[in-house]
C-alpha cells in the first residue's frame, strides 16, 4: 500500500497498552480468534503480554513476520497517513509521527 492520506470518520480508542511486539521465529500460545474482525488471533507471549495479528504471520504457534499490535487513538474529523493495511486494519501515523493501527471501516481517502 502506498501511503496515501485519510480522514478519520469514526473516532477509534487504542484498547490494549502496552502493545504486543513479536518477530519471527518466535514461540506464542494462541487464544481465540476474532469475532468481530474476522482474519485476527489472540496471542500471548513468553512474558504473558497478549494481543491480536493477523493469522495470516503465523505457523502455527510461531510467528513468521514482525509486527507490531499498537493501535492509535484518533478523532474524527482528523487527518491521518495510512502506511500499510493488515486484513481490514490499517497502519496510520498522526502529524505528530504517533502510530499504530486504526480500524479501515474507520477511515475515508481524502480525494
Amino acid at each position: 500500500m502506498p501511503d496515501i492520506q485519510l480522514r478519520v470518520i469514526k473516532a477509534w480508542r487504542a484498547t490494549y497498552d502496552p502493545a504486543l511486539k513479536v518477530t519471527p521465529g518466535e514461540v506464542i500460545a494462541l487464544g481465540r480468534q476474532d469475532d468481530a474482525y474476522p482474519g485476527w488471533q489472540w496471542v500471548v507471549n513468553k512474558s504473558g503480554l497478549g494481543g491480536w495479528v493477523p493469522i495470516e504471520i503465523l505457523d502455527g504457534v510461531r510467528v513468521a513476520a514482525d509486527f507490531d499490535t499498537a493501535e492509535l487513538t484518533v478523532s474524527e474529523g482528523e487527518a491521518v497517513t495510512g502506511l500499510s493495511e493488515r486484513v481490514g486494519w490499517i497502519w496510520c501515523q498522526k502529524l505528530t509521527r504517533e502510530a499504530g493501527w486504526v480500524p479501515a471501516a474507520h477511515l475515508a481517502q481524502i480525494r
